[in-house]
């Protein structure tokens, strides 16, 4: 895995915001969202926005690099159409000892899904504070790369602001090339892990 870090970022500083280049299938996206999460060392609070996954599909895939008794997680868990709220919590609340607070919103409503994470951000106490992101992909099946870009723009300076740490996934054979030259220049680094659909 490495990092193509975006003009003007020091290379000496962990960048805040990473943009995680991988194909949605197998098992490498997971694999290099647990190494993400991980980097500073073991996070104190992890803050997570889910998609098309569910905040339980996350944990089931962070159970080996995160104890949930001593991290902070919270979710802002997008309940749309194809995806119930009753399908997101997939029973892990208090599993394993862990407290878990989940924020459910309804529909994919960008400003309200930054409102929640600028509040969680905002609240954290436990460092280091990592945000994943899961999935761009996903979001632009609501939303055009514009709308997106924008959001993303307010997103990565509120994460720099907090000194947290984030990474966001998006599906490497998802897109057009026009499509990541929009969204790349928005991230400190980029990562393209050598990894390959099945």
């Amino acid at each position: 895995m490495s990092d193509e870090l975006s003009p003007g970022v020091d290379a000496t500083e962990t960048p805040s915001n990473v943009l995680c280049v991988c194909p949605a299938i197998g098992n490498a996206k997971n694999e290099h969202c647990r190494d993400l999460l991980t980097r500073e060392g073991p996070p104190g609070t992890v803050l997570g926005v889910t998609v098309a996954s569910s905040p339980g599909e996350r944990m089931s895939e962070w159970s080996n690099v995160i104890d949930p008794v001593r991290t902070t997680l919270s979710f802002v868990d997008v309940s749309h159409g194809g995806r119930s709220a009753a399908m997101s919590a997939d029973g892990f609340g208090g599993q394993n000892g862990a407290i878990v607070n989940v924020v459910e919103v309804e529909d994919v409503d960008l400003q309200r899904i930054g409102a929640e994470l600028t509040t969680q951000l905002e609240n954290a106490e436990k460092g280091p504070v990592v945000v994943c992101l899961d999935s761009l992909t996903d979001l632009l099946q609501f939303e055009t790369e514009r709308t997106l870009h924008r959001f993303l723009n307010v997103l990565t300076a509120r994460v720099e602001q907090a000194d947290a740490i984030a990474h966001y996934h998006i599906d490497a054979d998802g897109h057009p090339d026009r499509t990541f030259d929009t969204l790349t220049p928005l991230f400190d680094a980029t990562i393209r892990p050598n990894c390959r659909s099945e």
